[in-house]
């Protein structure tokens, strides 16, 4: 038989670790919730890191989610188990603890982040001359891959190099664009939470004198590497490393092989201008959180619980009570032959 549902306790707010509750002999004491210490609050707030960094460490990010989920297992298992200090179970308070957790501890927060990394991109808009700021990280990337396939000729030419990486990105703006009218509206939907149409904008005349002030820059870092002068743009650790990675690679492989080190410098570089772009939307996603935590744990412990979840469950649990009490009134009643 299924016991119905309801909420009758106010869920203990994740971030209040006491609070004062008669105990079973009837006088009052401080009762301390195991689960709610202060340095397990932060095991809490693993969720949110991971949805800060996601931009910069995507892997370091999935991994954690793992100990805030395990927290929440424990908690709902906790609070259906145990009524404050007194053993009894109630399915009823894991439920609500499970709701609660889950909307105000776990997913809510994260989408927070998530819409202020969003909107934080085409804020950039205001300092990146009409660019967003995943417009420019698109086209940064596209760049530092096509350093891969700068060969002969198009490496050591400017005029080349800069051909080449232009039609490329010009290529791939206009199919980015064509796909982004052939697909579906459910894969238009998935595509844009992935950043896919990126460059599918009206704005491809500024992208592609983004990319040629990005070309130039590269191709004068490349030069004054080829010299062994340091750049400013370049740090000294890794104007150092070039130097080690283009001896090493002379002496073992050739001259020709040379321009390995000069790819991984500006690539290494290129990664410095587009881990500035991940922060920068990092950093939106942080004051979104700050500005939305309390509104979110207010709003489900006030007003989602108990105007919308509540009376709803109720509803729910009574429609099987009267459909178990039916059955077993057939059941009980004496058949006639």
């Amino acid at each position: 038989m299924i016991y119905p549902i309801s909420f009758q306790h106010k869920p203990n707010n994740i971030k209040q670790a006491n609070s004062k509750e008669p105990s079973s002999c009837g006088s009052s004491e401080d009762y301390k919730d195991p689960l709610a210490s202060q340095w397990l609050n932060y095991v809490l707030c693993s969720t949110e890191l991971g949805a800060l960094i996601h931009e910069i460490a995507p892997r370091a990010a999935q991994a954690l989610w793992i100990p805030t989920i395990m927290y929440l297992g424990a908690d709902i298992y906790d609070k259906y188990k145990n009524d404050k200090n007194i053993y009894s179970p109630s399915r009823k308070r894991g439920v609500e603890q499970a709701i609660y957790q889950g909307t105000a501890g776990f997913l809510l927060p994260a989408l927070s982040i998530f819409i202020g990394q969003k909107l934080t991109s085409p804020i950039g808009r205001l300092v990146n001359k009409g660019i967003s700021v995943n417009q420019k990280e698109s086209v940064l990337n596209h760049i530092k891959n096509s350093l891969d396939q700068c060969v002969g000729n198009r490496f050591n030419n400017y005029d080349n190099f800069e051909k080449f990486v232009i039609n490329s990105l010009e290529n791939k703006i206009a199919a980015c664009k064509n796909e982004k009218k052939s697909d579906t509206f459910f894969k238009k939907i998935i595509k844009y939470t992935q950043k896919k149409y990126t460059l599918a904008s009206n704005d491809t005349e500024k992208l592609i004198n983004y990319a040629r002030q990005n070309t130039k820059e590269l191709y004068e870092i490349k030069d004054s590497l080829a010299k062994k002068i340091k750049p400013q743009q370049i740090s000294k650790r890794s104007f150092q490393n070039y130097l080690e990675k283009s001896s090493n690679l002379k002496a073992t492989y050739g001259k020709d092989y040379a321009n390995d080190a000069l790819r991984y410098a500006l690539k290494s570089y290129q990664n410095k201008l587009i881990m500035k772009n991940k922060l920068i939307k990092t950093f939106g996603g942080l004051i979104a959180l700050a500005v939305t935590i309390n509104p979110i744990y207010n709003y489900v412990q006030d007003t989602v619980i108990p105007k919308y979840i509540d009376p709803n469950l109720d509803k729910f649990n009574k429609a099987i009570l009267d459909g178990s009490i039916l059955k077993q009134h057939i059941k009980s009643t004496p058949h006639k032959n």
